[in-house]
């Protein structure tokens, strides 16, 4: 007599078995597939990236140009700076101070002119040849005229370096005298007062 419950488990062992097998031939050609893929690539070496520059300075060796003490109405002092780009990008270049003090500034008249200098010196103005434009008007080369009070305070308020009229690029090498003269008007409530200015050229990139 055959016993046919150990076929039956007999058949199911064989069952799993032969499962077990189909399971990892497929493991193993699916692995084979995936390694067996074509490839190809392509690539481009060499790639470099560099920034440019905004370089300005002045021959002031950290040096105020200016000063008038215990000054009187009509006394006046004149200097002379020369300011030198040397960026690798072209920039526009602005003209702005700070001022603190007492409240002498509205009492101070100002005049800025640019020009040039065939053998710069700090604060001196021998030499100083002024621009040919009249520029805003008050004669050949002057920037601004005005008092200190009224002098700009921020880049966005700056007086922009001219050329006929229109902003200047200024490109690497470039310079610029400036002569700055500064007096005292004639009026009593300038009396007593005192003030402090730090004139500032600022160049970005346009």
């Amino acid at each position: 007599m055959t016993d046919k419950t150990n076929e039956g488990g007999r058949g199911t062992s064989k069952k799993l078995v032969l499962t077990a097998l189909v399971l990892g031939l497929v493991g193993i050609i699916a692995g084979v597939g995936t390694w067996s893929a074509f490839t190809a690539t392509t690539a481009n070496a060499g790639n470099s990236f560099t920034s440019g520059s905004v370089i300005l300075t002045d021959d002031d060796l950290g040096v105020a140009m200016l000063s008038l003490t215990n000054a009187k109405p009509a006394d006046t002092d004149s200097s002379c700076i020369n300011v030198t780009y040397t960026g690798t990008l072209p920039a526009t270049v602005r003209m702005y101070g700070t001022t603190s003090g007492t409240g002498l500034d509205p009492y101070l008249n100002v005049t800025v002119t640019r020009g040039t200098i065939a053998v710069p010196a700090f604060d001196t103005c021998a030499g100083f040849v002024a621009d040919l434009t009249n520029y805003t008007g008050a004669g050949a080369g002057v920037v601004y005229d005005g008092t200190l009070a009224a002098f700009p305070d921020s880049y966005a308020a700056g007086i922009v370096d001219p050329t006929s009229g229109s902003p200047e690029s200024w490109t690497n090498p470039e310079s610029h005298a400036y002569r700055i003269t500064v007096t005292v008007a004639d009026d009593d409530l300038a009396q007593g007062k005192n003030t402090t200015q730090t004139f500032t050229w600022e160049a970005r990139n346009s």
